[in-house]
């Protein structure tokens, strides 16, 4: 059999040609570089490198992008995170509830339960203990003039960073957020659904209120010297904003949606959104144009919204599983599964990495944005989704995607793959950053086959035997959440087992994830379907019905959900990833007379109508 296979590699997608608009961006950045630390290169879609175990009940995080650390409050104490590396672990005497950091001064800034701030000197260890009042809760730091925010019970404590000494605000209700303005000194303080302004001298200098409804959350662009609040009142939905000078609302922008979240991007001046439960996404906001330029879906609502302003990309984790990451140049957006209840997220905006704390698996997934998440099935490392397929003859070819749903000019890659009786696509199975090709022989062994990164293959590895058996073998991706890719397999019995890859070419554990499975004519491995962030899978049922099995990130099934009919028509189906370029998980089908037909994915259960993307396909024996 020749090895002149070609490759599927995951590769970040090459950026787009610099227009006068993100020259632009460029110099906002370079003013911005102080702060934000230099521009990181901006990729599509960012990947989860790491996955941390921390402390039980994880609650907050805080990041110093000086120090390249992050510090997780957990019930057992502050978890300490040394880059992508869990780096020890730090006792303060009792249990926390949020922290901050000031990066000026490398100190961490803990409240507890018992009515204290814990000031840790990040650099020694050391703490000092600042009585504050009664349930402290939220703290949030003024670098620029080396205050601490705390909230508690019945008003706010400002913390003196120099000496520690602190100066008590009374305020009505439970503070719900408190933003600082670095370049004025200021703070915002919203409880009730009112902002009480805090100048230079920690009085309330203005009162910020509607005559109708309430104020929800806030974002400042110290740039623009701009605070924007998201808000519900008599005339619905709306961000307002409101001018850091006078401290009075100028502008309002209504919104199709309840927003409650909000965050920023210094940069663009672009505002980003969260929206309720009943609509989750996120509304995005041109700052300029005072308009509601787009809205992205989520799976969920989403919980924790962070803007990195250095590569204009913006992180939003939802309830259930998955963090979308949004593309801010053209509102593009994928997610990555983070786990569930996300409590917490920051951004090193020096490294790149982004920091999702999940109370469910007390763990922090780190996202990296400088490694990003290719075209699954990217055969010739131009970063689209390509497609193989093996003829009546044995002949593998290639048919290299153009980004847009079409084609470049087919090239064969292989010859004698007639030998083999399944062909799958799993990505990177041995962690060397080339994806991979896995087939069974007749004889039922399992091979390897390890791309080099440059259209060909290495020398070809058995990595099982005894595969005769199975009647469906299919790559699924990362479907346990281990950032592993994987492989199902259907016995004749109509089990499912997982096959758990280890990430450097061998398995971990197989687990049996189904039974009765016998029935379905087609299973087809798609990747992450439903734009929440884990793998599922699709299978057609004797009627012809399609079904989306999603995974939950942890090697289990979510309800399962119909997605289409009248699919018996249909003889072969292939899950190339983002075939069209929108984002979004797409699925190539083929009927009897040879046509393949693209269902283009919207990053939900339902497939829009199919347009033909190719004819003279029957002679076909694998597409993948």
């Amino acid at each position: 059999m020749a090895a002149d296979g070609t490759c599927l590699r995951f590769r970040i997608r090459r950026p787009p040609r610099a227009t006068a608009a993100t020259i632009a961006v460029g110099m906002a950045l370079a003013l911005l570089a102080a702060t934000f630390g230099p521009p990181v290169s901006s990729a599509e879609a960012d990947a989860v490198t790491e996955v941390i175990p921390v402390g039980t009940n994880p609650s907050a995080i805080a990041v110093n992008a000086v120090t390249d650390k992050a510090y997780v409050a957990t019930e057992d104490g502050i978890s300490i995170i040394s880059g992508v590396v869990g780096g020890g672990y730090l006792n303060t005497g009792d249990t926390p509830r949020d922290l901050a950091v000031n990066t000026m001064t490398n100190k961490i800034y803990v409240s507890e339960v018992r009515g204290k701030v814990k000031v840790v000197d990040a650099a020694t260890n050391h703490i000092t203990s600042v009585l504050v009042g009664p349930e402290p809760y939220r703290v949030k730091v003024n670098e620029s003039s080396n205050k601490i925010y705390v909230s508690v019970l019945g008003g706010l404590t400002i913390i003196d960073g120099a000496t520690n000494l602190t100066t008590n605000v009374p305020l009505e209700g439970e503070v719900q957020d408190i933003a600082v303005n670095t370049a004025t000194n200021k703070a915002y303080v919203l409880s009730n659904g009112i902002i009480k302004v805090l100048g230079a001298n920690n009085a309330v200098t203005e009162t910020i209120a509607l005559k109708s409804g309430g104020i929800q959350a806030l974002a400042v662009n110290q740039v623009t010297n701009t605070i924007y609040a998201t808000a519900v009142g008599g005339s619905g939905p709306s961000l307002l904003k409101i001018d850091g000078q006078n401290d009075s609302i100028t502008g309002t922008f209504g919104s199709s949606r309840k927003l409650v979240l909000a965050a920023v991007n210094p940069a663009t001046n672009r505002i980003y959104a969260a929206t309720d439960g009943s609509m989750p996404g996120v509304v995005v906001f041109d700052g300029d144009a005072q308009t509601e330029m787009a809205t992205i879906t989520t799976a969920s609502q989403v919980r924790q919204l962070v803007v990195n302003p250095a590569n204009n990309k913006i992180y939003a984790a939802s309830y259930d599983r998955g963090t979308t990451v949004i593309e801010g140049e053209n509102n593009v957006r994928h997610t990555v599964f983070t786990g569930s209840l996300p409590v917490a997220a920051a951004v090193n905006t020096h490294s790149g990495k982004v920091y999702v704390v999940s109370y469910v698996r007390a763990s922090v997934d780190v996202i990296d944005g400088s490694v990003g998440r290719s075209a699954k099935n990217d055969f010739n490392d131009d970063g689209f989704a390509d497609v193989l397929a093996r003829d009546q003859a044995g002949v593998l070819w290639l048919y290299p995607g153009n980004g847009a749903g079409g084609w470049r000019t087919r090239v064969q890659v292989g010859q004698g793959w007639n030998v083999m009786t399944a062909l799958i696509a799993p990505g990177d199975f041995d962690g060397d950053g080339n994806a991979d090709v896995l087939a069974r022989d007749g004889a039922g062994l399992f091979w390897l086959y390890p791309g080099n990164g440059s259209s060909g293959w290495r020398p070809r590895v058995q990595v099982g035997s005894g595969w005769g058996g199975m009647t469906a073998i299919e790559s699924i991706g990362d479907f346990d959440g281990d950032t592993f890719v994987d492989v199902v397999a259907r016995t004749s019995a109509g089990v499912l087992w997982l096959y758990r890859g280890d990430g450097s070419g061998g398995w971990l554990t197989a687990v049996e994830i189904g039974t009765g499975w016998t029935p379905m004519s087609e299973i087809t491995g798609l990747g992450d379907f439903n734009g929440d962030g884990t793998a599922d899978l699709v299978a057609r049922d004797p009627g012809g019905s399609l079904w989306i099995y999603p995974g939950n990130g942890t090697g289990g099934w979510l309800p399962r959900r119909q997605t289409g009919i009248d699919w018996n028509m249909l003889n072969s189906l292939a899950g190339p990833g983002d075939f069209d370029g929108d984002g979004n998980t797409d699925i190539l089908a083929r009927d009897g007379a040879g046509v393949l037909w693209l269902y283009a994915g919207t990053g939900g259960i339902p497939w829009p109508t199919a347009s033909r993307v190719g004819i003279g396909w029957a002679g076909m024996t694998a597409i993948l």
